[in-house]
């Protein structure tokens, strides 16, 4: 295949590529082109020391920012080969795309780039209502590949008890970590004060009075930290969205590439079917946290992600768009 990708194309396609999720939208991802190949890298300077201590959420958030630099080149009419970890030298070197222009633009791309734009992490209740099964079935399918598969614990049954447990308890070692609450504070952000590239504005992320708490069976990362958010949430809802997990053979850098494409998969899939996402990472922040995890729910792999999956209760459009800094602002050339 001929490595011809030129500056231009490789700008379009990083304009979708940016929109991917990442923890406290650190954004973690830089791209450098060089003799027509695109290379996508770990940028450590993101890296969150206290929640991401062994960069398993870095590489996460990178997979799902390459699967949209792909289908971003392939909405634009490239076909592309993509090589996972090419350079055992190099850690930080975690893909690298070349690519031929082949003339037509791919219509399921195009449809899939749209999809990535419109893309917003819903934190509110979802509709009580479940997602059919034939739907969840579409979701684990666009997630699962090679040594990756999808997992969707019943509502009412043991495993979700389990699941339940796993991640209230690692969501309550983190709450208990200063140093994990002063990481989170620093990326939390206000428009009204700050100039905005990077982080999670509180637009994004709803108050919950001590008063009104929220009825979650599987809690959210609470963002109110120092600060409080802006946005409206219906209250007194019993909440039970579906979680999909996201699991892997083993749990190495391969696997944590792996997850974000999967992640990023199921993300775009959902969307296209009128379903709402949000991550939720706090018991898998940790490789001691995934193998307690593991055993809990007696999985074979590894989880790499979990997600709530449901049907929005407004429109995903009125939710605050967040940041991302720009396509060149990512990209080195030379």
């Amino acid at each position: 295949m001929t490595s011809a990708l030129d500056r231009d194309s490789v700008l379009a396609a990083l304009s979708v590529a940016v929109r991917a999720p990442s923890i406290h939208n650190t954004q973690p991802w830089a791209w450098r082109l060089r003799d027509g190949v695109l290379e996508v890298r770990a940028d450590r300077s993101r890296q969150l020391a206290v929640a991401d201590p062994d960069g398993h959420s870095l590489i996460l958030s990178c997979g799902a920012a390459l699967h949209l630099t792909e289908i971003g080149l392939r909405a634009s009419g490239w076909d592309v080969e993509v090589q996972l970890l090419p350079d055992a030298a190099d850690a930080d070197l975690l893909a690298r795309i070349t690519g031929r222009r082949f003339g037509e633009p791919d219509p399921e791309c195009v449809e899939l780039a749209e999809a990535a734009l419109r893309r917003r992490s819903d934190r509110r209740p979802f509709r009580p209502d479940e997602p059919p099964a034939e739907l969840l079935d579409l979701l684990a399918a666009a997630g699962s590949m090679e040594h990756v598969s999808v997992e969707f614990p019943p509502r009412h049954s043991d495993e979700r008890i389990n699941l339940a447990v796993a991640v209230s308890w690692a969501d309550r070692i983190e709450r208990e970590d200063e140093a994990y609450l002063a990481e989170m504070n620093r990326w939390l952000r206000d428009p009204d004060v700050h100039a905005m590239v990077d982080g999670v504005p509180v637009d994004a992320f709803p108050h919950v009075p001590d008063d009104q708490p929220r009825h979650l069976d599987v809690p959210q990362r609470d963002y109110e930290v120092g600060w409080t958010g802006r946005q409206l949430i219906e209250r007194g809802v019993d909440e039970r969205p579906m979680i999909g997990a996201v699991i892997t053979a083993t749990d190495a850098a391969y696997d944590h590439l792996l997850g974000g494409i999967s992640m990023m998969r199921m993300m775009l899939a959902a969307e296209q079917h009128g379903l709402s996402t949000c991550v939720l990472s706090q018991a898998v922040d940790f490789a001691a946290f995934r193998t307690r995890v593991q055993g809990l729910m007696g999985w074979v792999g590894y989880p790499q992600m979990m997600m709530r999956v449901g049907y929005p209760t407004a429109p995903t459009a009125e939710l605050a768009v967040t940041p991302r800094r720009s396509a060149e602002a990512v990209l080195q050339v030379g």
